[in-house]
């Protein structure tokens, strides 16, 4: 499409010169479709930003729960543990942390096959996510758990361990 000039014929077939005509409304319409297009661009951002640390809260949330768990387990406030474990599965019920912490409880609790199934409960969500989801040594970790826990039962392939 060529450029009209200002002082060309305008392209609505008035007869009247482009500038005394359609360019301005023209002009505004540009303007108009800029101004929408960063309003657009702006609003896009402050959603990212939003959607990240939305994430970051989660994940905060996240670490407190595994965290408090950790510490129960250490200080042998094992019954507690599992309660907070089981909270957390019920808050977090994707997340496979809620799930090794659980399994964790039941190893300190010496009950190694119930804390192999939490552990092979774990992996199974993960390798339902698929590749890319979870980092290896996650995964690896309790497979490990599981190979050293219930040597006799079924375990999942190791796959790529990097440590």
């Amino acid at each position: 499409m060529t450029k009209v000039g200002r002082n060309d014929e305008c392209p609505c077939g008035s007869g009247k010169k482009f500038k005394r005509c359609c360019a301005e409304r023209l002009e505004q319409e540009e303007r108009a479709a800029r101004v929408t297009a960063e309003r657009e661009r702006v609003e896009q951002g402050l959603a990212d930003k939003r959607r990240a640390e939305a994430g970051a809260a989660r994940m905060r949330r996240v670490e407190q729960h595994a965290d408090a768990v950790l510490g129960l387990i250490e200080a042998g406030r094992l019954e507690q543990a599992e309660s907070a474990a089981r909270r957390f599965m019920v808050e977090f019920p994707q997340e496979t942390m809620a799930v090794e912490r659980l399994g964790q409880v039941y190893e300190a609790k010496g009950q190694g096959q119930s804390a192999a199934d939490e552990y092979r409960r774990g992996v199974a969500m993960m390798d339902a996510r698929g590749d890319g989801r979870f980092c290896d040594c996650c995964r690896a970790r309790l497979v490990k758990g599981i190979r050293r826990l219930d040597p006799e039962g079924t375990s999942p392939v190791l796959g790529r361990d990097p440590q």
